[in-house]
């Protein structure tokens, strides 16, 4: 589109009607489904934060269903109107491409379902943002959305002062699981209202002295003042350091663009204030600093990350970085387990992106914004009331809010905040349209013929209900799942395992499925002995992995089930020597699975300990020593490991080694004695030595 194709219309900027509130016949035709789609979009904007930031797994499906039935009524709309019409946006060439190379990642991936859902995840919010261009016909519509999210904000800030009031939270999360995330949604509503109120017209500089004039603009901007107030009070009280960046970034964007110099020298201003003079939020987020100095270790996970990058350019797979990054951990020092968290994503989105899709796609990205922020600046050079320059200033600056916030955060996963960015995208790229100076470059498909409408209806209705039964047999597999791993947890093992069949029978696909009914089919094994039941473990065991080879859990789970059956002798049909054969093919496998699972996830001490005791039942005690031993390398708190070592010893007559394992596990269980710990610290902690004590007195004196 050319700055040059506009009109000059012989009246003030603030007299000017946008180009969708003209009267026009053709757009009385699709009014209905306009104003469908309009409330679509609001009912998305309202639902999307409801249920954990819209991270459940029944979220995404309504999500998701929502979106397809906007596209019902675009298509619908298009029908009616005898054409479709596909908008030509600035950044379209970038989103194609950038969705080209998720398709081709995709194509390659080594965990095909995986990658296929994120594939899905991001052609639904293309789809969103071309479906927001085409639904917002007018500025009217604009500040309707925008009422809708900045309504929704003051709810999120209400409910996190009720948490953090009533029910006493430490750091509120609203309806998020995260209060980060809820931060940084509070912040672009912020940068929303700040860029109103920067044109929020004061109608007593021009001499307007009425009474019922004064008070209006006096209500005008008080009313912004106050939900400013409100904000930034409940973001102060989520303690999210990557929420105030966010908060800086979009308001120094506003105050920027909107004052210029002066803009800047008042934000840095009140940043001097904010860290030098003491205030509430300076003590806020000091208080957070030091009850999770763990949060700093985001550093050490972007090092991770680009080192992933550099030994894979090409990247590793959509959706596949939770898979890779146990093999580049580090550790946190002063903890329990030093390797004991492992990260499922970088905390930064263009880390992840360049890990999982390769540096193409953090160039293509960057791209992208590029062609953004020029699309900004040529709305912002229109002649627009001044309301509507306050929106597309602020929409802007909670757009730098989230991509900010983004580079310390996984923000973009949650549904969330990443439909309020293609929101500001769509807003964004539909202003200078909506101005009615620039010609509107669409690709547009005549339907001209009766029977031409017909197959257009028949193809639309067939594809869109395709993928509605797609999306409702994902979330019913998971529904299902879910019900199967509650019987799991009441030891229901029959119910279990017809929900995890059931599952599986919806979603092929998901190894998780697979994994779960292994569990199942293993718990009854073990409380049966029945060989049927550990047959059908190995095998969905087996076809978990064939799903996902990259996932170093499973290995360790078909290591767990061979070691299992290793243990018992009660093997139906076998006699001793039979029983003698078997027991090694299975310590084999387990070896074999155990290697695997180690390989993948070199940092697992369970993995890595279990591996040294198979060697040791396999007659190896060499490897299983040095196997053991660095187990305690990496992990010198792993009291098991320092047990089975000390009792090594003793079989081999090392006292003085064993005397000093038998040392360090006392001086570190009374070292982490009052700690909090949990399940997995516990375990770390465990150690027989009262028993291990008896041995040691028992074989002194013969020494």
């Amino acid at each position: 589109m050319s700055n040059r194709n506009f009109f000059r219309p012989a009246l003030s900027s603030d007299a000017i009607a946008p180009l969708g509130s003209l009267s026009d016949p053709s757009r009385e035709r699709h009014r209905l489904p306009s104003s469908a789609g309009l409330l679509l979009l609001s009912g998305l904007l309202i639902f999307s934060p409801l249920l954990e930031g819209g991270t459940t797994h029944l979220a995404v499906m309504i999500i998701r269903l929502t979106v397809l039935l906007m596209l019902g009524l675009y298509v619908a709309r298009g029908i009616r109107n005898g054409a479709l019409t596909v908008p030509s946006l600035r950044i379209g060439p970038a989103v194609l491409a950038y969705l080209g190379l998720a398709a081709f990642s995709t194509a390659i991936s080594p965990y095909t379902h995986q990658s296929l859902q994120w594939l899905v995840v991001l052609l639904g919010y293309a789809a969103l943002l071309y479906l927001l261009v085409c639904f917002i016909e007018g500025w009217d519509h604009i500040a309707r959305l925008l009422a809708v999210l900045v309504g929704m904000g003051l709810f999120e800030t209400g409910w996190a002062l009720v948490q953090a009031g009533w029910f006493a939270a430490a750091r509120p999360t609203g309806t998020f699981f995260n209060p980060n995330f809820l931060a940084g949604y509070l912040a672009a509503v912020w940068a929303i209202v700040l860029g109103s109120l920067c044109y929020a017209r004061l109608g007593w500089k021009r001499g307007r002295r009425a009474h019922g004039a004064h008070l209006s603009d006096l209500i005008r901007v008080m009313v912004p003042i106050a939900v400013l107030a409100l904000l930034l009070f409940a973001m102060v009280w989520t303690g999210s350091r990557g929420g105030i960046l966010a908060l800086v970034a979009g308001t120094m964007l506003v105050l920027s663009v909107r004052f210029g110099v002066k803009g800047l020298s008042l934000m840095t201003l009140l940043l001097l204030v904010g860290l030098l003079v003491p205030n509430p939020l300076r003590d806020r987020l000091w208080a957070e600093h030091a009850a999770n100095p763990v949060g700093y270790a985001r550093w050490q996970m972007w090092q991770s990350a680009v080192r992933e990058m550099m030994d894979h350019p090409s990247g590793i797979g959509l959706g596949l970085y939770q898979y890779i990054v146990p093999r580049y951990m580090f550790p946190v020092e002063g903890q329990i387990a030093r390797y004991g968290s492992v990260a499922q994503t970088p905390h930064n989105e263009y880390l992840q992106m360049g890990v999982e899709l390769g540096v193409a796609s953090v160039l293509i990205f960057g791209w992208g914004l590029v062609l953004m922020v020029r699309e900004a600046r040529a709305a912002l050079r229109q002649r627009l009331r001044r309301w509507q320059r306050g929106v597309v200033l602020g929409v802007s600056g909670a757009m730098a809010a989230i991509l900010v916030h983004a580079a310390v955060d996984s923000n973009l996963h949650e549904p969330a905040l990443a439909i309020v960015l293609t929101l500001c995208a769509g807003l964004v790229l539909s202003a200078r349209r909506l101005t009615g100076r620039v010609a509107e470059r669409s690709h547009i498909v005549s339907l001209p013929s009766h029977r031409s409408r017909l197959l257009w209806a028949g193809l639309g209705v067939l594809v869109v209900g395709m993928l509605a039964v797609h999306v409702v047999r994902l979330g019913l597999a998971w529904t299902v799942h879910e019900s199967g791993s509650r019987a799991a947890g009441r030891q229901d093992f029959p119910k279990a395992i017809a929900d995890y069949q059931t599952a599986i029978a919806l979603d092929p696909g998901k190894a998780l499925y697979h994994s779960s009914l292994a569990a199942a089919y293993f718990q009854v094994f073990e409380r049966t002995r029945d060989g049927a039941a550990a047959q059908a473990s190995l095998d969905e065991l087996r076809a978990a992995i064939a799903l996902n080879p990259l996932d170093g859990r499973l290995f360790g789970l078909l290591g767990h089930v061979y070691t299992s059956l290793a243990s018992s002798l009660t093997l139906p049909g076998h006699q001793s020597g039979a029983q003698g054969t078997e027991r090694m093919v299975w310590l084999r496998g387990a070896m074999s699975a155990s290697e695997r699972a180690v390989a993948l996830e070199p940092f697992a001490a369970l993995y890595r300990f279990e591996l040294g005791r198979l060697y040791l039942a396999l007659g190896d005690r060499e490897r299983a020593e040095a196997a053991v031993r660095y187990v305690l390398e990496i992990e010198p708190n792993f009291l098991p490991g320092r047990e089975w070592l000390a009792r090594l010893y003793l079989q081999t007559e090392r006292l003085d080694a064993a005397g000093r394992e038998y040392r360090e596990i006392l001086e570190r269980q009374r070292r982490f004695a009052d700690w909090n710990k949990n399940d997995f610290e516990e375990h770390f902690m465990k150690a027989d030595v009262t028993a291990l004590a008896a041995e040691l007195k028992r074989v002194r004196p013969r020494t």
